[in-house]
């Protein structure tokens, strides 16, 4: 009983994060060849291509109809084939080695662009399969490497497809799974924490929004081109799940404010508690959710059920001691109207996950998603995939960067006879990134993870293990490699160190000097990939950031017009038209954050200024905030709040103005609507609701007021 329960706990962690499956396949792929030379069947040099190559598309998420996965798979195991085969020709000589190393970096390049997500592993796995070719021109014909590749990943595509009758695989499912996932962690990160602790959950809670947003995104784009090929119900009812979880977030967001207030001093006292035990309960709820939509099993479903009414009774409490504990203030009343919407959410939640769930009363434990796809083409790995010929600059610059310091270290390596040299430019394939900061992360992690791994490995050579806990270990190492690298890079390499020592010691009698030049050629090539980053044709994000605060101060614009006119009584205006302004206004914060991110991973002179950045991007976003809690209050129906135009104008005109001098204008500019600003008066009337949104507007058009100054004090 406890073992069937602790596989079933197992086989629904697999369901929304496939990490140990993927793990399992890779590593079968990688090792049946290894057994096959071991047997005498292949040669080693075989074993290795076919290993390295299995392994790589054993990895793989790839996320979509059936039909179109193996495309993919197909297409890049010929790629991968065609990088052995190109490898072995170019051995001939040195200028065909170098020279075919560019274009091994020019590929790269263009698999960044066009498959997006999975890019840079499949440039790093080409170029390995490539240079494993250049040293084994002596042992392998083209055709033979090529045929060698093929085979491993012809294999790896078999026990890929062996995986798909036991876990879902559904597209669409997956991908809204994905937006309760994020939903999740977003609740996970709002419970009220010491004063000390205030800014970390913060930052927490502005990643787990953005995060949000992104799955959302992503749901809605997969969603809308499945809506175009199919007319199955199933695609509206999957699109009114997407809904509810933006619903549910938005109504989450709306309780943060009064979360915040909690953290002052005395801090955290009943409420706390109270909101704790919701919002724990909402994490359970939402995560149960998501495993019910990707699994579509009956079993699931119940499971939700019983969060969901456990939820409702928390709900009912936390209202009950708003009610008794709060001072009867605007803030009660907007915690009151929020609580009650959330209430009124819940059947809602419980309505559309059973009308997404076609099998609701199948009482067997197993259900099959193969009849799902017959007519959808793969929107979430097509939203992935680029097939725009218009290259973004930044990435143009890159692949040349890496051309030129790939062909540099293949030259070094040949021309000098470098044993193992090939790891130069294998290392500066896998650490450059197209900006300084995630090149200084990866080479960071490269370095300590193959030092950690050397040194254990350089213990394993003086253990001479017999054959087969030689392979034993070979699979636990692979295996773990597998699970890690998408979790932990630093992690990761230290397996696959400690892997390549395997290979060689499954290859043959090797010395310590295998695992030293293994360190020193990694340390070269990070150090030739930072210096290329830094000073080969850079792309510094402080260039780039101006223009992405300009568009989130523009998108704010947008949002607080219309929430305003909405409010006031438009009738043009639907809560639909606001919540697009609003989600617009949300991904430029996105966007500007991970400029910000990406500016903290740059040389100090290149940093100049990231303070004032940094409180411009928080000013806007903390707007973005008090809109968003007002915007719960516009509804079809509610009675219009008068007096709110002057505070649009006025504040529509500072945001454009901000915008202006963050692309370069003359800070003068901002006097006018500085003064503008802090003359509006918002309506003062008496009644809960119209008290409670005019405060959250007063805070924004504060904030606005402050940003006003920071613009002023400082040039971006």
């Amino acid at each position: 009983m406890a073992l069937s329960r602790l596989l079933g706990r197992v086989a629904a962690r697999e369901l929304v994060d496939p990490s140990a499956s993927r793990a399992l396949r890779a590593t079968v792929a990688f090792m049946l060849p290894l057994v096959l030379a071991s047997l005498g069947l292949i040669t080693g040099t075989q074993a290795v291509l076919a290993s390295f190559a299995g392994h790589a598309v054993g990895g793989l998420d790839v996320r979509g109809a059936y039909s179109l996965r193996l495309l993919l798979l197909v297409a890049l195991s010929l790629m991968f084939a065609g990088a052995a085969w190109l490898g072995v020709e170019a051995g001939r000589s040195v200028l065909l080695a170098v020279l075919a190393t560019g274009l091994m970096a020019l590929g790269a390049g263009a698999w960044r662009h066009g498959l997006g997500e999975y890019g840079p592993s499949v440039a790093s796995t080409a170029a390995l399969l490539f240079f494993l070719g250049l040293i084994s021109q002596a042992e392998a014909t083209p055709p033979g490497a090529a045929v060698a590749t093929l085979a491993g990943c012809a294999f790896s595509v078999l026990v890929h497809a062996a995986f798909w009758p036991f876990l879902a695989q559904h597209p669409l499912r997956r991908t809204v799974a994905g937006a309760w996932l994020a939903l999740a962690n977003l609740a996970e990160a709002l419970p009220a924490v010491d004063a000390a602790e205030a800014p970390a959950r913060h930052a927490r809670v502005v990643d787990c929004e953005n995060e949000l947003r992104a799955a959302l995104d992503q749901a809605t784009e997969a969603l809308k081109g499945a809506h175009a090929k199919s007319s199955r119900p199933l695609v509206h009812e999957l699109e009114a799940l997407n809904q509810a979880a933006a619903h549910l977030a938005n109504y989450l967001m709306a309780l943060n404010p009064s979360i915040e207030r909690l953290m002052e001093p005395p801090g955290p006292g009943p409420m706390a508690a109270s909101f704790r035990s919701f919002l724990a309960a909402t994490v359970n709820s939402t995560r149960s959710l998501a495993l019910a939509v990707v699994s579509h099993q009956a079993g699931h479903l119940a499971r939700f059920e019983i969060r969901l009414r456990r939820l409702g009774r928390l709900l009912r409490v936390l209202q009950a001691r708003t009610a008794a504990k709060v001072r009867d203030t605007p803030e009660r009343a907007h915690l009151s109207d929020v609580l009650g919407k959330l209430q009124d959410h819940l059947p809602v939640l419980r309505a559309t996950l059973r009308a997404s769930m076609e099998r609701a009363r199948e009482r067997g434990p197993i259900s099959f998603e193969l009849f799902d796809l017959r007519v959808w083409s793969l929107r979430p790995l097509a939203s992935a995939l680029n097939f725009s010929l218009q290259v973004d600059p930044a990435l143009v610059r890159f692949t040349f960067r890496l051309a030129v310091i790939m062909m540099a270290g293949t030259w070094a390596w040949r021309t000098w006879h470098l044993p193992h040299g090939y790891w130069i430019p294998l290392c500066v394939m896998v650490v450059l990134q197209p900006d300084y900061g995630a090149t200084r992360l990866r080479a960071t992690q490269r370095a300590v993870g193959t030092l950690a791994g050397g040194l254990v490995g350089s213990l394993l050579l003086w253990l001479h293990l017999p054959l087969w806990l030689l392979m034993a270990a070979t699979a636990a190492v692979c295996a773990t490699f597998t699970y890690y690298v998408k979790r932990n890079y630093a992690v990761a390499v230290f397996y696959i160190t400690l892997l390549v020592v395997l290979q060689f010691e499954a290859a043959g009698p090797i010395s310590l000097s295998l695992t030293l030049q293994r360190l020193a050629f990694t340390l070269s090539g990070c150090l030739l990939a930072l210096l290329a980053a830094l000073s080969f044709w850079p792309v510094w994000e402080r260039d780039r950031f101006p223009p992405l605060l300009a568009g989130a101060l523009r998108a704010n614009a947008l949002f607080l017009d219309r929430l305003c006119r909405g409010l006031g009584g438009d009738p043009d205006l639907t809560p639909q038209l606001m919540l697009k302004a609003k989600r617009k206004a949300q991904r430029a914060n996105s966007l500007v954050f991970s400029s910000l991110n990406r500016m903290a991973g740059d040389p100090d002179v290149m940093r100049e200024g990231i303070e004032h950045n940094a409180a411009l991007a928080n000013q806007n976003l903390r707007v973005t905030r008090w809109l968003s809690v007002a915007a719960v209050h516009f509804r079809d129906g509610a009675p219009p709040i008068p007096g709110l135009e002057p505070l649009a104008r006025a504040a529509g005109e500072a945001l454009e103005a901000m915008a202006a001098v963050a692309e370069g204008a003359d800070p003068a500019l901002l006097a006018g609507p500085r003064e503008a600003l802090e003359g509006v008066e918002l309506p003062g009337l008496a009644e809960p609701r119209t008290a409670y949104v005019t405060s959250q507007l007063d805070l924004a058009g504060t904030e606005l007021s402050a940003m006003l100054m920071e613009f002023q004090g400082c040039s971006i």
